[in-house]
């Protein structure tokens, strides 16, 4: 014989305070409007962080738009460390296919959702997002959260340390699915990269060393290094790969932090 069981209402669960809050909670009270070199964009912001980010979209870093704007339209471009989206969503205004990629579970959501407000509203869409860490090969790992902060950074694969080495206890460790970037592109059948932005606070040899295909189709890489990096291992790496440094500029407030750019073939 089946059992039948009734349906609870949560109005016999929970008081009607508890009851106004949820009904009164609506995302899209949080949206924020900008525009951006001319382009139309929505964002989440849940903090003052986020509405920061929205607002100060120009003056983070600005050598990361204007690279983005010297990529013809149509190319694709994979945004590796993509936090809410906030360059991924300017380059699929400008026209690029981009597979953004994030690790971070509460900067995925950001990701997703500005994805998603931006698909409704302004008819720009990411071609893919996707909730992994591109490493060396596929494994599970676990990112290490400094702080729990909606749209923060220092959040570290593997090893509670920072981007220049130092050890820092983590609020919270979160274990995540890990590919290599060829990967993607060759057993997930995903398209090869035109470009690569690269931003994984410390995580940039795992990611390197499982793009080697990924690098062989790319025409130029943007990524942040620091200065003892780029002398022990990413000058000669990229060099080995036809790679030559064209810019770097030193990130906001980070001494001894750069954000590079490699073009293949330049000089």
């Amino acid at each position: 014989m089946a059992l039948k069981r009734e349906f609870v209402p949560l109005e016999t669960l929970v008081g009607a305070e508890q009851l106004n809050k949820a009904d009164g909670f609506d995302l899209d009270s949080f949206s924020y409007s900008t525009t951006v070199r001319g382009k139309s964009l929505e964002w989440l912001c849940l903090s003052r962080r986020l509405l920061w980010m929205a607002s100060g979209h120009e003056h983070i870093e600005p050598e990361l738009l204007d690279w983005i704007d010297c990529i013809p339209q149509g190319e694709v471009l994979y945004d590796i460390g993509a936090s809410n989206g906030i360059f991924a969503l300017y380059a699929a205004a400008c026209g690029l296919r981009v597979i953004a990629i994030e690790p971070d579970p509460m900067n995925y959501f950001l990701l997703s959702y500005n994805n998603y407000l931006n698909s409704r509203s302004t008819g720009v869409a990411l071609e893919g997002c996707y909730n992994l860490a591109i490493s060396a090969a596929m494994a599970v790992g676990r990112i290490h959260i400094k702080r729990m902060e909606l749209g923060g950074h220092e959040k570290i694969l593997d090893k509670p340390r920072d981007v220049f080495g130092q050890a820092f206890q983590p609020e919270y460790s979160h274990p995540v699915l890990k590919c290599a970037l060829d990967d993607l592109s060759g057993a997930m059948g995903m398209p090869s990269p035109g470009y690569l932005k690269i931003d994984v606070d410390g995580s940039e040899a795992e990611v390197l060393s499982g793009a080697d295909a990924s690098l062989a189709s790319a025409k130029s890489v943007f990524i942040e290094l620091t200065q003892e990096f780029m002398d022990a291992f990413a000058m000669s790496f990229f060099a080995s790969r036809g790679y030559t440094l064209k810019s770097r500029v030193q990130v906001q407030n980070y001494d001894g932090l750069y954000n590079c750019i490699f073009e293949k073939g330049g000089s």
